[in-house]
């Protein structure tokens, strides 16, 4: 069985100083999440230190001191919510892990809802169909989640055929009609699940996906970044039974996030393991690059 060693191409990150919310930023540490807004031309950065909003050319803290956690496993729900999990900030009173939390006001302010001081979610992925139907891995005790609710109450699933540590999985999405229906990239390869999680099997050994996005909730279309025999971005049109590439390979990096523009389909943001960002409005004819190594491109 072919290993990629993802761990070895190394984070290079700008450590930024805690500044106020509201004010525009010129870099940032680690990015941990990505995902374009719901109700506007925008997108969100889950970084190191808070929430970064990118919005008509200018790149905005959203948090103030207080709220810039170390947000791990964050996604978009709605026009207004919002859920992460992670570390707090050191300004914060809140205990560490910060188990499951949720925002109702586009990210300024956060309050964990379940599993807090328990788990800390480094993937979290809520279902394109039904996004009641969330998943979610621990990274604190390398454990498989389910909720059924929207992350108010969870189930933590017990795996078979999923490699382990599970805690190490790179990437997850699920089918949009059919919710139970699970994809997972790991270091040994791609797995499918049919009954939310609990049995794998193994659909791509050759490969593996550090990144996959279910693009819609009306098809079965994804696009995914591989290792391996498949290099680079791809697009399925089948939940990930056949690929066709992307012509999109980056050297010593690989793509962690990838977000669709909901109200524009052909708009796509990746993020990368070097904290870089690109960008295409064509899906993927061409690229913009808009930051590198945490520093946004002027």
């Amino acid at each position: 069985m072919k290993k990629w060693f993802l761990a070895g191409v190394g984070l290079l990150s700008i450590l930024v100083g805690c500044s106020e919310a509201g004010n525009e930023v010129e870099g940032f540490s680690h990015i941990h999440g990505l995902e374009y807004a719901h109700n506007e031309d925008a997108f969100y950065i889950a970084t190191h230190h808070g929430l970064i909003k990118h919005t008509q050319g200018k790149w905005i803290n959203v948090n103030n001191e207080k709220e810039q956690h170390d947000f791990m496993g964050f996604t978009i729900i709605d026009e207004d919510t919002m859920l992460s999990s992670g570390h707090p900030s050191h300004a914060s009173d809140l205990e560490d892990p910060l188990g499951l939390m949720k925002s109702t006001d586009s990210g300024e302010t956060w309050e964990p809802i379940s599993l807090y001081t328990e788990v800390d979610f480094h993937l979290l992925h809520a279902n394109k169909g039904d996004t009641n139907q969330i998943y979610a891995i621990d990274a604190y005790h390398s454990h498989f989640y389910h909720s059924e609710d929207g992350g108010y109450n969870w189930e933590q699933v017990e795996t078979e055929g999923l490699p382990e540590p599970i805690g190490q999985t790179y990437s997850l999405t699920s089918h949009p009609q059919f919710s139970s229906h699970v994809l997972a990239g790991t270091e040994e390869g791609v797995y499918l699940s049919l009954d939310s999680g609990r049995t794998w099997e193994e659909m791509e050994s050759e490969s593996t996906a550090t990144a996959l996005e279910s693009l819609n909730g009306e098809t079965e279309e994804l696009i995914g970044y591989f290792v391996g025999e498949l290099e680079g971005l791809y697009y399925s049109t089948d939940f990930g039974q056949t690929w066709e590439s992307l012509d999109f390979t980056l050297e010593n990096d690989m793509i962690s996030y990838i977000s669709q523009n909901p109200d524009q389909e052909n708009e796509i943001i990746l993020g990368s393991m070097q904290e870089a960002i690109y960008h295409t409005n064509d899906l993927g004819d061409s690229w913009s690059k808009l930051a590198e190594n945490g520093n946004i491109n002027q």
